[in-house]
């Protein structure tokens, strides 16, 4: 009997063997003949000082994220290496891309090939769970429709109501008189009362009573969120570090959102089979976690992607606001142009056909010489917005993992044309802001803020600040309308904003990227 055991076992473990070399073998030859037929090269490698682990890159990316240099080194690595390069990071190999055509090939063309990856999936669990930042495929469809229903249904972009929370912002300002202010304060509150109008049917007030933002729910959602990216940049080996203090951190953002969870929960239990549910406390619109709750009952669920939504809203348009504000504020000519446009609305908010109007008006700027200007230039507020993100995006980096063999289109070979093989498990990082700033690209102004260059650009792929394909940020327009119409609001109101930072902009990213120093400035009514 112990023979025959013995024997099956032995016979098992050759077959095993027999399988995954034949595994092997085939898997090789359909790559080399892939690498055959669609004449791929390498692409130049980064050279490792730890070629196995790839721990020298690991270190600088550390290094770079607490120096507050990561687009830097990001960019820097680009014009050392070109346009695509390979590495290793934790023994995973990657390849790096600022090539439009392989962005385009990964979130769009080839987008059944790749997914978020399992690091990723660990890195963000105990945050964001199994919301739509978090998982592929069915999974992630089944949440995007849902998203999508209640962003339809609860029509987040209210502008009368956003309105209200602007009014309130330019009155706090307005009783500052000439004295500097810091809107990387202000419009945090800002997006935080409307968001949490919006989606939690309960504002915060925070721009009337700064108190009632949590200082500590802020900080510890950033905390959080920096504890997840340092977990991921960890991957396995983050398991051996001690994450008590990111735990307590996910906890007190945890706690925050489920008492509007239960808060929603509640008021679905008490109006159930009635059809004021979803709506607001005392208003006839209506709420985003509302109209989810009636989706689904599953508290984890909605915490999930109320968090996600929240985030997704309150982060990247402060972050937005604040990055566009700081450059305007060091552009007085680029100010007046801005207050000539608006004027033939007399003052009067703008509606959102107004809006859509002037986001797709063809770019063209007049420039005069004396003291008068032409002000018949129109200005396509989505594209002056667009230059703040292409030199500050608000996501200067993602990246995703092949699912199985793939094809990238364009960085093989000495010159970089050539199309590259892809192996399966293999991380692609798309740099977005490195691509934002090629001069191949934008020309050799890419690093200066000239709203001109968007006349008769056409930035297709170049040009990503919200994602694309479909899996494109649900919050784009969101975001961007919300943006447009503080603009335009902020501009009717302010005659000009004068800079008080005479620094350099520099990068502070949580899970979006702002100016550390926020945009000191001093605003003058008119």
């Amino acid at each position: 009997m112990f023979v025959s055991l013995f024997q099956l076992t032995v016979a098992c473990v050759t077959a095993a063997s027999l399988y995954l070399s034949y595994w092997n073998i085939t898997a090789s030859i359909a790559r080399r003949n892939a690498i055959s037929k669609h004449r791929c090269k390498a692409p130049l490698a980064y050279p490792h000082k730890d070629p196995f682990f790839g721990l020298d890159a690991v270190r600088d990316a550390i290094t770079a994220a607490k120096s507050k240099t990561s687009i830097a080194r990001q960019i820097g690595q680009h014009l050392r290496y070109g346009s695509t390069f390979s590495s290793k990071f934790f023994m995973t190999p990657v390849i790096s891309t600022s090539e439009p055509e392989n962005i385009k090939a990964v979130l769009s063309t080839n987008f059944g090939d790749y997914g978020i990856g399992s690091r990723r999936k660990r890195a963000f669990a105990p945050l964001l769970g199994k919301s739509i930042f978090q998982v592929d495929g069915p999974q992630w469809k089944h949440s995007r429709d849902l998203l999508q229903l209640c962003l339809t249904r609860s029509q987040v972009v209210d502008l009368p109501m956003f309105d209200l929370h602007v009014t309130k912002l330019i009155e706090a300002i307005s009783r500052h008189g000439s004295a500097t202010i810091d809107l990387g304060i202000w419009f945090p509150r800002l997006i935080a009362d409307f968001s949490t109008d919006c989606f939690f049917g309960k504002g915060m007030g925070s721009i009337e009573t700064p108190s009632s933002l949590s200082t500590e729910f802020v900080q510890a959602m950033h905390d959080a969120q920096a504890g997840c990216e340092d977990r991921w940049k960890l991957g396995h080996f983050s398991s051996l570090f001690p994450h008590r203090e990111f735990y307590r951190k996910v906890k007190r953002v945890h706690d925050f959102i489920n008492q509007h969870v239960e808060r929603a929960m509640g008021l679905h239990d008490c109006s159930e089979g009635r059809p004021e549910v979803g709506r607001s406390e005392g208003e006839d619109r209506r709420v985003f976690l509302y109209e989810l709750s009636k989706l689904t009952n599953d508290r984890h669920f909605l915490r999930d992607e109320i968090l996600t939504i929240f985030s997704a809203a309150f982060d990247p348009v402060a972050a937005l606001l604040t990055n566009l504000f700081f450059i305007l504020a060091k552009r007085p000519d680029v100010w007046e142009l801005l207050r000539g446009e608006v004027r033939p609305l007399d003052g009067k908010n703008p509606d959102m056909s107004q809006l859509r109007s002037l986001k797709y008006h063809q770019f063209c700027l007049k420039e005069c010489e004396g003291p008068s200007h032409d002000f018949m230039a129109r200005i396509d507020w989505k594209l002056t917005i667009g230059l703040a993100l292409r030199l500050h995006p608000i996501l200067p980096s993602n990246s995703r993992v092949a699912y199985k063999d793939t094809i990238l289109p364009r960085g093989g070979g000495p010159d970089q044309k050539s199309p590259v093989f892809v192996a399966e498990g293999t991380m692609v990082a798309f740099g977005i802001a490195a691509m934002h700033r090629r001069k191949d690209l934008w020309g050799e102004d890419a690093d200066d803020f000239r709203p001109e260059r968007w006349r008769n650009d056409k930035s297709s792929w170049k040009f990503i600040p919200f994602n694309g394909g479909p899996r494109v940020c649900l919050g784009q327009d969101f975001a961007m309308n919300l943006t447009i119409y503080t603009l335009v609001r902020l501009v009717q109101a302010f005659q000009s904003v004068e800079s008080r930072d005479g620094n350099e902009w520099v990068e502070e990213i949580h899970l979006a990227c702002t100016s550390q120093n926020g945009a000191k400035v001093v605003m003058k009514a008119g």
